[in-house]
């Protein structure tokens, strides 16, 4: 089989396109009756009886060189995904303390020994930090419910 030039170009940017489009739309989980607390980013307005059991006790406790946030309860844990766990813990907040909640974790993670590598956020909608120490730590700070945020350690 022979194909032109450009139609060889268009097949070629079409195959290189496609994990791309399959990664759009994503899956929140929104859809699905069996999202569990930590696979759903519900409006902050949402009842927080609704949005699962945030005084559950995660499957896989985090790493005792990983402190938690003082007033945080880890709910929930999923992983490992080869070397990487992630927890889930609920705070007390609201869209105005994602980066004070952020900064709060930051500060007691380097407490710790752990190196700050980057921040960023999205006003209103997460706060986010990259760390390095006694393990890769990556923190998303987002609204959980009425009157909490969800934090989420990503430990490698």
């Amino acid at each position: 089989m022979t194909a032109r030039p450009a139609a060889l170009a268009a097949m070629v940017l079409a195959a290189l396109m496609l994990p791309l489009a399959a990664g759009c739309g994503g899956d929140d989980g929104a859809g699905d009756p069996q999202a569990t607390p930590a696979a759903v980013a519900p409006e902050a307005s949402q009842d927080c009886a609704s949005v699962g059991d945030l005084t559950g006790a995660p499957t896989l406790s985090p790493p005792a060189d990983l402190p938690i946030l003082d007033g945080a309860h880890v709910y929930e844990s999923q992983g490992p995904f080869g070397k990487t766990t992630q927890y889930f813990a609920a705070i007390a907040g609201d869209a105005q303390r994602l980066p004070a909640t952020r900064d709060a974790v930051v500060d007691q993670l380097t407490g710790a020994g752990y190196q700050k590598l980057a921040t960023d956020q999205e006003a209103g909608t997460e706060a986010e930090a990259h760390l390095s120490g006694p393990h890769t730590v990556d923190v998303q700070v987002i609204n959980l419910c009425s009157g909490k945020l969800r934090v989420r350690y990503t430990v490698g």
